[in-house]
């Protein structure tokens, strides 16, 4: 059984999966809300499960890229939760979460090209590129960062789908149990999020 953690976006939520199933999970969809309440909705997750902590097999979480707060709050608890149970981290990229998501909630039948998207703000996104069937999802670029006109226009020579769905954690918990042996991390202690932008930090106005 995987309790993943998804912190990357304004979505802060946990799930956890048993023998490929998603069995419980719980979400708020607030900004700056996950330091508060992510240890409640994981809690809350194993209640709803009628599970405890101890019974976890591994722990993953939605490595990047995304919020620069969201993505250390979600690995620091991860990597806590990890190390005080001994249990393996599964470290799932953000935007391979999101085309899990398309293909979760959109995907019934046939071939599809997808662009997965993160705003990154200053008019600017993290994107990939995908072809998703009802089987699975395969990258087709790498991560990236750059201006929202440039990706659509990529987008639109690779005919892909733009409609974005919502990111949730019950995929992040899907690609872990679907692809352990891909996203397994061996030494989480080094493990850092998937930035892809470096941080600059701002002064307040006041």
């Amino acid at each position: 059984m995987i309790l993943a953690i998804e912190t990357a976006t304004e979505l802060c939520g946990a799930a956890l999966v048993h023998d490929g199933a998603v069995i419980a999970g719980r979400f708020v969809r607030e900004r700056n809300v996950h330091s508060e309440m992510l240890l409640s909705l994981i809690d809350g997750t194993l209640s709803d499960a009628d599970r405890t902590v101890r019974e976890l097999d591994a722990v993953a979480v939605s490595i990047g890229p995304g919020s620069f707060t969201g993505l250390r709050i979600g690995l620091s608890t991860a990597k806590g939760l990890a190390s005080a149970l001994e249990r393996p981290l599964i470290a799932v990229p953000t935007l391979d979460a999101v085309a899990e998501s398309f293909r979760r909630q959109q995907v019934t039948e046939g071939t599809h090209r997808f662009c997965a998207l993160i705003d990154a703000k200053r008019e600017e996104a993290f994107y990939a590129f995908y072809t998703v069937t009802l089987d699975g999802i395969r990258r087709d670029s790498e991560y990236r960062i750059t201006a929202k006109e440039t990706i659509l226009a990529e987008a639109a020579g690779r005919n892909c789908i733009m409609d974005q769905p919502p990111l949730s954690a019950e995929s992040v918990a899907s690609l872990a149990f679907r692809h352990n042996d891909l996203y397994s991390v061996q030494d989480h202690s080094r493990l850092e999020p998937l930035y892809l932008r470096e941080f600059v930090p701002t002064v307040p106005r006041k």
